[in-house]
């Protein structure tokens, strides 16, 4: 197995868990270098003898992983292919950017049972422990308009409803896109398993869990240790995620 797709799958589980608009790096992970890697420490330990497996008997990763806005934006394409109801406004401009201390997403039309919406979000995100990322809507402007066929719009309907329908295409979106992916490459894993995701409306909070289990596929059993999302930062240019092996 070639190490470059070792580092593609990698990416691939964490950036899953990062945005609400677009969880993968870019799911055809066509588009990743090396230069988009950055590596930390990677010890190789092998025992002398065969012995029970230990985690000092394994391959130990400890590394950043650079994830550019514009294959973030890739992946919106992505996921937009399989979710109709979601869809990028004018393609030659970025979904995701950097605002401050926060990520804005912007560029999106979202059909929220008839509701067309055009949301800019404000987003706050941190990591809440280990494998485990939350998303804080901390301002949002949402333009909406009805489709022809809804001719007026439930009383009960109000900002925080129509965030919560958002974020409900999207999250279908990227599940139905990352399970295309896993199907066409024959990894017996369904989207949920690799990373799930649940909106707390009341908080106005995306929470997001991600697995290592995809990297089962890929490397040999007792090789490396567990792999784990362990950090999160962004910049201008994109995010960065830390990825280590359980120590």
């Amino acid at each position: 197995m070639k190490k470059t797709t070792t580092f593609k799958i990698i990416a691939l589980a964490a950036a899953l868990s990062t945005v609400g608009s677009a969880y993968a790096s870019d799911f055809g992970l066509d588009g990743f270098s090396a230069a988009d890697i950055r590596a930390g420490r990677t010890d190789f330990k092998a025992p002398a003898a065969p012995k029970p497996e230990t985690g000092d008997d394994m391959i130990g990763l400890d590394m950043n992983i650079r994830v550019p806005f514009k294959m973030l934006r890739n992946a919106v394409v992505q996921v937009s292919a399989s979710e109709k109801r979601l869809t990028i406004i004018d393609q030659n401009a970025p979904v995701m950017s950097k605002a401050g201390d926060f990520l804005k997403i912007s560029n999106l039309r979202v059909d929220a049972n008839g509701i067309i919406v055009t949301p800019t979000l404000t987003l706050k995100p941190y990591i809440e422990g280990r494998d485990k990322l939350a998303i804080r809507v901390q301002r949002v402007q949402l333009h909406a308009s009805m489709e022809p066929s809804v001719k007026a719009a439930p009383a009960a309907i109000n900002q925080e409803d129509i965030m919560a329908q958002v974020m409900d295409v999207m999250i279908k979106g990227v599940y139905a896109a990352l399970d295309k992916k896993l199907q066409a490459k024959q990894i017996p894993l369904k989207a949920e398993e690799v990373v799930s995701m649940k909106y707390d409306k009341a908080a106005w909070t995306l929470h997001a869990a991600v697995s290592s289990k995809i990297m089962r596929e890929f490397i040999p059993a007792g090789l490396m240790g567990e792999l784990h999302l362990t950090g999160f930062t962004f910049n201008e240019t994109g995010l960065n995620l830390k990825i280590q092996t359980a120590k």
